[in-house]
């Protein structure tokens, strides 16, 4: 199996796997629903299992597709030369780690949401994922930032009119 499919088919296993695991096992334990909910999504689950479904779904069909496209590169391959050795590289190198840092990034997210609200936060981690991306850019990456964040909180808070916790900013705003 070829580097790229092995790497593609391992992650889309993988992150299928967690997203089924929190949609299972971890969302019913840590999110509390009330019993009868006038409005489906008004339910505090609604949103993170559209998400984990939708983030299985989509890791699955990359390991199918790796899968698939691995299949017919063989058979092709088979068909030119039937001497030719497999690729014995490793499916995951040091670019790759750049995942899971991003994975620890959002576990630190979710952790930081009840000490200081969910706005420095999110500018922190949207900061951090750009800079994880592209380091040369990193004033961009504060600027966009905080205008996505800011944009976002004032349309919760004044469109929608959600409560959008703001932790130690709540005697500011």
């Amino acid at each position: 199996m070829k580097i790229d499919h092995k790497r593609d088919f391992l992650l889309g296993l993988a992150v299928c796997a967690l997203a089924l695991i929190i949609l299972f096992g971890i969302l019913p334990w840590a999110v509390k629903a009330p019993k009868v909910i006038p409005n489906l999504a008004l339910s505090p689950t609604f949103w993170p299992r559209i998400i984990l479904v939708s983030v299985a779904g989509l890791s699955a069909l990359l390991a199918i597709r790796a899968y698939m496209d691995n299949r017919r590169e063989m058979q092709a391959t088979e068909r030119r030369d039937r001497n030719d050795p497999l690729d014995d590289t490793p499916p995951f190198d040091l670019s790759d780690l750049r995942v899971i840092v991003a994975g620890l990034l959002m576990v630190a997210f979710c952790a930081l949401l009840k000490p200081l609200g969910v706005v420095l936060p999110a500018m922190a981690l949207l900061i951090a994922l750009i800079l994880l991306h592209d380091r040369k850019h990193w004033p961009k990456a504060v600027i966009l930032a905080v205008a996505v964040v800011a944009g976002l909180y004032l349309f919760f808070r004044f469109v929608a009119r959600v409560p959008v916790p703001l932790g130690p900013l709540n005697a500011i705003f």
